[in-house]
């Protein structure tokens, strides 16, 4: 049956909405965040090196100290990377121990006393028990929150914190990377960045790093759940309602390992070249992660096993380079119907093996045109709904039966008797 430019121009736009509603939700949403990190690894890019050297707890490290590391562990980093004069120290295993030796933590509460500024890592999680309600404890609370934080992940206590000598030499940053009764994404694209504790919004290990590199106290910050985390008038990070931000995996970052770091505080001290480039540590927020094997026990958006301190790495560096992935907006998707509908017209005149040629050949320079588009401005186009809408135009052609008559063929002359 051959449909009408009316019954065309409504069939393509109630499927228009239909996709782009549904590409939202699960399971179609998944396709479209497949999309996006594909884009992110086939996109070409020029990106600059983000202000962020990682030291690297290595398997070679750990061949020649063993984990877990000892507070004279932590003190030798620290001792090794001071010198060089780094505005921030970020320090991603949590530093508790059941039993230490108390000389040696308090050479590294005084190591730490001399850094300018320090992140240390924590955890938050909840009771055992939960109708007991455990105390109270200080944390910076972001208090200028503009919209609802309900689906922010919800904790209640800090379960795992450094000593208090060594809580109180620096700022916690939580390390959480979902709630506490959902599992880890198996491919993790986003980190959250703020939590709530006892109902109040509380900032991630990186945004806590991000506040720390900025300058920023939490009084500056604006947390607008759905759109975006201001950082004062220095930076706008764009966020969902859970608060969490699209990581960009490709963003550049130096790294060594921390026996290279040792290494090369001796030959600084010793005026030789060093074989690390610790000289930029002078600009750099420096951070002190695990990336041996055992570590490495999350997935990423570019297809690479990988630790929690290198997803820290990541997202620190997306934010200090301010190169955030979005979505494109509303009014990008209903020009995708528009354009759809256009589409369904010109094909409803065209016979049936050239419609699905030129569909074809529609998705192809489709996927051209989002990998240049995220090339230049990092944003994401949707793959469902344009896919959808190819495949919904090129099937209604199939269905609506024989080609169509050329208009400019004149009708057969009729017999005379």
């Amino acid at each position: 049956m051959r449909l009408n430019i009316f019954q065309t121009v409504f069939l393509t736009l109630l499927a228009g909405v239909a996709l782009m509603r549904e590409s939202r939700i699960a399971p179609l949403d998944a396709i479209d965040a497949n999309f996006e990190s594909w884009l992110g690894v086939h996109a070409p890019r020029q990106a600059t090196p983000a202000p962020l050297t990682l030291v690297q707890i290595s398997d070679e490290d750990l061949r020649e100290t063993p984990w877990p590391w000892s507070p004279m562990d932590y003190s030798l980093f620290l001792n090794a990377a001071l010198p060089f004069h780094p505005p921030v120290l970020a320090i991603e295993p949590v530093l508790a121990w059941k039993t230490v030796d108390a000389q040696q933590l308090s050479l590294l509460h005084n190591q730490l006393l001399r850094a300018p500024k320090v992140l240390l890592g924590s955890d938050l999680g909840l009771p055992d028990d939960l109708s007991v309600v455990p105390p109270m404890q200080e944390m910076p609370v972001l208090r200028h929150v503009m919209g609802s934080i309900t689906e922010l992940q919800e904790f209640s206590l800090v379960a795992r914190q450094p000593a208090d000598d060594i809580r109180l030499a620096g700022t916690l940053g939580f390390e959480n990377l979902c709630g506490p009764s959902e599992p880890v994404p198996s491919v993790v694209r986003r980190i959250p960045l703020v939590f709530r504790y006892r109902g109040q919004a509380v900032p991630s290990f990186v945004l806590q790093a991000a506040m720390l590199w900025f300058g920023v106290t939490p009084d500056e910050v604006i947390v607008r759940p759905g759109t975006r985390i201001e950082l004062g008038k220095t930076v706008s990070i764009p966020v969902d309602t859970a608060g969490r931000m699209t990581v960009d995996f490709s963003a550049p970052l130096v790294r060594f390992a921390m026996s290279d770091l040792l290494l090369s505080a001796e030959q600084a001290q010793a005026k030789q070249k060093s074989i690390a480039p610790v000289a930029g540590l002078k600009h750099s927020l420096a951070l002190l992660a695990r990336t041996d094997a055992g570590a490495q026990t999350l997935r990423f958006a570019n297809n690479r096993l990988g630790s929690p301190g290198e997803l820290f790495a990541a997202a620190i560096a997306t934010i200090q380079n301010r190169q955030f992935i979005r979505r494109v907006p509303a009014y990008g998707e209903w020009f995708i119907i528009a354009d759809a509908i256009v589409l369904a017209w010109f094909c409803s005149r065209m016979r049936i093996r050239s419609t699905l040629l030129v569909c074809l050949m529609l998705l192809c320079g489709y996927m051209l045109l989002a990998l240049g588009i995220f090339s230049g401005t990092l944003v994401a186009l949707p793959l469902v709904l344009p896919a959808g809408l190819i495949g919904f135009v090129a099937a209604m052609r199939v269905l609506a039966g024989c080609e169509p008559e050329n208009p400019s063929t004149p009708p057969p002359a009729a017999h005379s008797l």
